[in-house]
């Protein structure tokens, strides 16, 4: 079976186009772009499903010379304005910022990416918060297409602090057994054929192919990167779908539900804003 991010992503739109309809007012999002040329495209996919659900997308573009003060003073003066659901800013941040310490100055009511250590500590106890918007997409098109992880094994490669981490506990916290591994992990791909469930989130191309895995195995592929072509592919081995019997592709799997996610959790914001 495909796991057709495409066709989940559509579906649900079209639900959460009738709840932005039903709000008081716009929802607005703020996203803080760093003007790197390789978040383009994540930037335009953002200002399409905003146009989408008539959301108000602003974008503040920041200057390659703009101090971490400044960007702090940025931040907080989101946080501080009312008509501001939904902020997120864009990643990887250059290297002078402190990452985790920016994010973390988002208001936890609007850190709609899940990102800010409160977010995250919350996911950790298991209430109710804003997950990450990637971890969630993926669970998202599995529960799509009414497939559960409860009791099942379940493999996670991957254990950065935006998507691997953070699947992990989600998928604890749906009572599935969950072993986070990574590219230290010893005879890794002799223990991939033991398991129901494995998302690939390492960021390297082809990384798994149909050797390593059980046709049973459900392959969610997060994983974006680009082959020797320069095309555009996952952690997965394209020449293994035809051999598996349930994945997501890489393009139109998992990256199309990211902004989907991102929708619903803006939302959500919106409607604790009194929208």
């Amino acid at each position: 079976m495909l796991l057709d991010g495409k066709t989940a992503s559509l579906d649900i739109k079209q639900q959460l186009k009738e709840q932005f309809d039903n709000l008081s007012c716009k929802a607005t999002l703020a996203v803080i772009f760093f003007n790197d040329p390789s978040s383009m495209s994540y930037l335009k996919g953002r200002k399409k499903i905003a146009d989408e659900m008539g959301v108000d997308l602003q974008v503040i573009s920041i200057e390659d010379d703009v101090d971490e003060d400044k960007l702090e003073s940025i931040i907080k003066d989101l946080n501080d304005d009312n008509n501001i659901d939904g902020i997120m800013v864009d990643r990887p941040l250059p290297k002078r910022f402190n990452e985790v310490k920016i994010l973390s100055l988002i208001n936890p009511n609007k850190d709609i990416d899940g990102c800010s250590y409160n977010n995250l500590g919350k996911l950790v106890a298991n209430v109710d918060c804003f997950k990450p918007c990637t971890p969630s997409g993926a669970l998202r098109l599995l529960e799509y297409y009414n497939i559960d992880v409860y009791g099942k094994d379940v493999l996670v490669i991957g254990r950065s602090v935006n998507v691997g981490k953070p699947l992990a506990l989600m998928l604890t916290n749906k009572n599935a057994t969950v072993t986070l591994a990574h590219s230290k992990t010893k005879d890794l791909k002799q223990k991939c054929k033991n398991y129901d469930v494995i998302f690939l989130a390492v960021g390297k191309a082809k990384f798994i192919n149909k050797d390593d895995v059980n046709k049973n195995t459900i392959i969610v592929d997060i994983g974006i990167n680009f082959d020797n072509d320069g095309k555009l592919c996952g952690d997965l081995d394209k020449e293994s779908y035809d051999y598996l019997d349930t994945y997501s592709p890489v393009p139109g799997g998992v990256g199309v539900m990211t902004n989907v996610v991102l929708m619903e959790n803006l939302l959500k914001a919106a409607k604790n804003n009194n929208k």
